[in-house]
């Protein structure tokens, strides 16, 4: 289990633990780091509450021991490359005959359970909220540093498409806060980051909270550094079957905003992308089979 799911299960199961059981909860959640590094008694301690209480409310969330309940929290202190290489390793670990063909179909299930979880856990009506405050806006930044910038040039692509205010922060030549340096509270920011975070887009969202901008943030749970200053955050699942984060559920996410965004724009959006597309066509931007002759 990573921390993002445990975090995840004690927010779901919060309202039905008893009281002294909602404080430690609280406290292990707010201070990873500690329960990650310190003995058993000392974050009791710091909780306030006895270590058999700690130890009850490791038990009641489904683990064997208070050592299984903590290594969530010392996985998430390893750095990258043991995170990555780890689960590179286990993969490699099954070649040999109908490996691959456990971890395709593990593959599938996984992805699968991830967008069902986004479309259950996300409402219609936050995402239309989200999307009332990026249309709104003057302009529309959206920053996905290292591999979500996938995510983030795909939504920029589409939404280009039928809005002209969508500005991509693509960090060239190391000139990443000269893209939106003047970004205002008139402005939006979508960032999109799971852990862990690159330095620049959190010190990126920090500056744009600090202006005053709408801050719209997809990430991994709601102690990220993104939710933390963000007027609206989206809470994915992006644990894959492979080694990497898998950006499948936020791409699934964002083709939902991009929906909402379209339907606000009404019947002139139509028009603008019919446009752009027929202007592509006419340059010749996608091949045809049809011949000269």
């Amino acid at each position: 289990m990573t921390i993002d799911t445990l975090f995840a299960k004690i927010e779901k199961d919060y309202d039905s633990l008893p009281p002294r059981l909602r404080k430690v909860a609280r406290y292990v959640i707010q201070n990873p780091t500690t329960v990650a590094l310190s003995p058993l008694r000392k974050v009791a301690s710091g909780a306030g509450v006895s270590s058999t209480t700690l130890i009850r409310l490791a038990t009641t969330l489904g683990f064997d021991t208070y050592d299984d309940f903590r290594e969530p929290f010392r996985d998430s202190l390893r750095p990258g490359s043991e995170r990555y290489s780890g689960a590179a390793t286990q993969i490699v670990d099954q070649r040999g005959d109908h490996g691959f063909e456990a971890v395709f179909a593990r593959t599938g299930e996984t992805i699968g359970a991830q967008i069902t979880e986004v479309f259950q856990s996300v409402s219609a009506a936050d995402v239309a909220a989200a999307g009332k405050a990026l249309a709104k806006a003057r302009r529309v930044y959206v920053l996905g540093l290292r591999s979500t910038f996938a995510a983030a040039f795909y939504f920029h692509y589409a939404t280009r498409s039928f809005q002209d205010n969508i500005r991509l922060i693509d960090a060239r030549h190391g000139m990443l806060l000269d893209e939106f340096l003047d970004i205002g509270e008139d402005d939006a920011l979508l960032a999109i980051s799971f852990d862990p975070y690159p330095t620049e887009t959190v010190r990126s969202v920090s500056h744009a909270a600090e202006r005053g901008a709408t801050i719209v943030a997809i990430t991994d749970n709601r102690l990220s550094p993104l939710a933390q200053r963000a007027q609206h955050v989206f809470i994915v699942p992006n644990v894959n079957s492979s080694f990497y984060t898998s950006l499948v559920p936020t791409l699934a996410l964002l083709e939902a905003l991009i929906s909402f965004l379209l339907m606000e724009g009404g019947r002139p959006n139509v028009d603008k992308i019919k446009k752009r597309f027929a202007l592509l066509e006419l340059q010749g931007a996608y091949w045809s089979d049809r011949g000269d002759g």
